[in-house]
């Protein structure tokens, strides 16, 4: 009997335990990386970032028949089962409209345009992605250009001034169903550096290690005043623009964040403040949500 992977959202298919053999057959070399658990179960060495890359490639290619998903060297690797709960709960958070034609705005896509791409072959949403990094944008670009059926529905636009979030991305008279984000955790480089060591020390490895599992380019990792700092200015630009946005939406990842962010929501009158909580194993993060005046 298939396990259930903890708390995973209902519509999400990875709810279940992986099965290799067509995972392999997708990516062969994904087999190199397969080990042996104390329970003589068969699985991956999830501390090594070529196992995790090789096996989102892998659920990409068997489940959505995408074609030549490669990220940049270096930059974010991400969880393909995490990052389609966050797009089945906002589906969830503008129910309203599903079966209509829906427009997303995703800051900070990244080389892997993973949510754009989750996105349109869930649901069919069509997207626009920011970025401010070239090298991401144009990798970007490559897994598109490999997958001509997103040519209609998924836009690239780089953010050109990095002091801003979503000015300079909307433009004059569009409209944005939802926003979406996941932004940068820490504070400074030393911020990251610290809790990587910190981390790191309690897997026995070397302290002095700085390496994780799923790496990531700097401006994915960190921001100037951490992710409060981000979150607090999102909100802000959000409401500027507020006839232009249906929803805005972050995933929060320190729960005490939560009561200052929601507290200028509060301030500011915002309607329909919702904290969502999403669960892959034991990782917790936290979808903070937002209706504007743009709502239709």
């Amino acid at each position: 009997m298939e396990k259930k992977i903890k708390n995973l959202h209902p519509r999400n298919k990875f709810n279940q335990e992986y099965d290799f053999i067509p995972l392999i057959k997708r990516v062969p070399e994904l087999k190199k990386q397969l080990i042996k658990t104390p329970d003589d179960r068969t699985s991956l060495d999830f501390r090594d970032p070529r196992s995790v890359f090789l096996l989102n490639k892998a659920l990409l290619e068997s489940s959505y028949d995408l074609r030549g998903w490669e990220i940049l060297e270096n930059s974010l690797c991400p969880s393909i089962p995490g990052r389609l709960n966050y797009i089945h709960y906002l589906a969830d958070l503008f129910k309203a409209r599903l079966g209509k034609p829906v427009r997303v705005l995703d800051v900070g896509t990244g080389s892997s345009v993973i949510y754009p791409l989750l996105g349109a072959k869930e649901y069919g949403w069509h997207f626009v992605g920011s970025e401010v990094h070239k090298p991401s944008i144009q990798q970007a670009k490559n897994i598109l250009a490999k997958n001509p059926e997103f040519r209609q529905t998924i836009e690239l636009r780089e953010q050109k001034n990095p002091d801003l979030i979503l000015k300079g991305i909307i433009h004059a008279g569009e409209y944005f169903d939802a926003i979406m984000c996941n932004p940068p955790f820490y504070k400074s480089r030393e911020d990251y550096e610290k809790t990587v060591t910190k981390k790191n020390s309690k897997l026995h490895q070397t302290s002095e290690d700085l390496s994780t599992n799923f790496k990531g380019l700097d401006n994915e990792l960190w921001v100037s005043g951490g992710e409060k700092k981000f979150i607090s200015q999102l909100i802000y630009e959000s409401i500027e623009l507020k006839d232009q946005i249906g929803i805005c939406t972050t995933l929060v990842s320190n729960k005490e964040n939560i009561k200052p962010l929601r507290a200028i929501l509060e301030y500011h009158k915002i309607q329909d403040i919702k904290v969502t909580t999403m669960q892959q194993g034991n990782k917790i993060s936290r979808i903070l949500s937002w209706k504007l005046s743009g709502s239709k």
